[in-house]
């Protein structure tokens, strides 16, 4: 969700970091081509923040935990925060015992001097998990969160706790991203709104690091090869998707990817990009569903 011209982005823009306002996009606006207002959690839980490897990862449940079902983690794309599945995590949790969690040095949660790696993310949420008394959860994530889920599947020591796993805008190498994406007037109204939501999170944090920190992970990573994706086995129990206008990742990862991945499951969500999950949430869940089932 976040790109290698972040820095450069956040450095040359006047950006209004108190206020963000748009005007509402027009009847005839392709729905892909909106940004939808970011939702509140169902709510606004002040949640928890729990010390995971060196930061405090803020996190908050929703629904009712229940035996017979698992549990299911959602991680949020880059420079954005948990509340972005805001709509999500609302008709998901009718169902199902819902973990949210804002990656670090995002939303809530802090960060230090460690460079970022998808493998991190990928630790840092199962010591969310690892906190809650949680052994396996169905993972869901999006963009960055996406990739955490497939780094998680790539680490021995991790992948056990991945019984499912759902991915949105998902990629494997550098050579998937689309070069135009961050000169599209979707990104950068991302990326003004999204610097306004981290001020009004963390009024003292230090959103040049964070910027720094995310510029260097997306422009170096992921370099996960064939035979790296091939490791994968989570079988029929993965399933990628990615919005059928999708604008950040080539649209020819849709088919490379999953033919890494043996056995793995396809989903092209309708009408909708890379920010599928604002887009139409309704189609998004409702997609969880048939993969929770």
């Amino acid at each position: 969700m976040v790109s290698f011209k972040l820095t450069t982005l956040l450095a040359a823009a006047s950006l209004s970091l108190g206020t963000y306002a748009y005007p509402a996009a027009r009847d005839t606006t392709p729905l892909w081509l909106t940004l939808p207002a970011t939702p509140e959690l169902p709510g606004n839980p002040v949640g928890t923040k729990t010390t995971v490897n060196g930061v405090q990862i803020w996190h908050a449940e929703f629904g009712t935990k229940s035996s017979s079902q698992l549990p299911v983690l959602m991680l949020h794309g880059g420079f954005g925060s948990a509340n972005y599945w805001g709509s999500v995590v609302e008709l998901v949790m009718k169902n199902h015992y819902v973990i949210v969690m804002d990656a670090r040095g995002q939303g809530r949660s802090t960060m230090d001097s460690t460079p970022y790696s998808f493998d991190l993310y990928a630790r840092d949420a199962a010591g969310i998990l690892k906190s809650l008394g949680i052994s396996q959860a169905a993972w869901v994530g999006w963009s960055e969160g996406a990739d955490t889920v497939l780094a998680a599947l790539l680490n021995s020591a991790l992948s056990p706790m991945v019984a499912r796993a759902f991915t949105t805008g998902a990629w494997h190498d550098l050579a998937a991203n689309n070069a135009t994406y961050t000169d599209t007037a979707i990104y950068k109204q991302f990326v003004t709104r999204a610097a306004a939501e981290y001020q009004a999170f963390q009024p003292n944090g230090n959103l040049t690091a964070l910027a720094d920190a995310l510029t260097l992970l997306e422009s170096t990573q992921p370099t996960w090869t064939a035979s790296d994706m091939a490791k994968i086995s989570l079988g029929p129990k993965l399933t990628l998707s990615w919005g059928q206008h999708e604008e950040s990742i080539n649209l020819s990862e849709q088919t490379v990817l999953p033919s890494l991945i043996k056995n793995s499951k396809s989903v092209i969500l309708p009408g909708v990009s890379h920010f599928a999950p604002l887009q139409n949430p309704t189609q998004f869940a409702a997609a969880l569903e048939t993969f929770l089932a």
